[in-house]
C-alpha cells in the first residue's frame, strides 16, 4: 500500500473512534447511567438524569453538534421512539440544559474522545 492509503486508514479509524466516543456519551445520557470516569457529577454535568429517555435522532444530533461533532443519522436511529411517545422535555429545555452544562460536557466529551483515540485527534 502507498503512504496516502495508510494515512487515510489511520484518519478513518480515528474518525470512527470519535464517533463511538460520542455515541457512548449519548447512550449514557439516554439511559441515565450517569457516565463513566466517576460519573457526570465529577465533570460538573448536573441533572443528567433529566435527559434519560428524552433523546431521539434529532435531539441526539443537536447534542453532538453542540459538542462540535456530526454523526450520521443512520447511527442515531437507535434513539428513535415509538409513535406517540411523550417527551417530558421540550427541545428548548434540552438546549437550556446543554447551555447550563456546556463546560462539563465539553470537558467530558474531549476526555472521552482522547481515551477512545489513544490521545490522537480528529477534527
Amino acid at each position: 500500500m502507498n503512504k496516502r492509503s495508510d494515512n487515510m486508514k489511520k484518519v478513518n479509524s480515528i474518525r470512527s473512534e470519535v464517533t463511538f466516543a460520542m455515541l457512548y456519551l449519548l447512550d449514557d445520557l439516554e439511559n441515565g447511567t450517569g457516565g463513566d470516569y466517576h460519573g457526570f457529577n465529577d465533570w460538573d454535568i448536573e441533572e443528567a438524569y433529566k435527559i434519560k429517555g428524552q433523546l431521539n435522532s434529532y435531539r441526539a444530533q443537536k447534542i453532538a453538534q453542540f459538542l462540535g461533532r456530526t454523526i450520521s443519522k443512520q447511527k442515531l436511529l437507535k434513539y428513535a421512539k415509538a409513535k406517540g411517545y411523550t417527551y417530558s422535555l421540550t427541545n428548548k429545555d434540552i438546549t437550556q440544559w446543554l447551555e447550563d452544562n456546556k463546560v462539563g460536557l465539553l470537558r467530558y466529551s474531549a476526555f472521552n474522545i482522547k481515551v477512545m483515540t489513544s490521545g490522537q485527534r480528529s477534527k
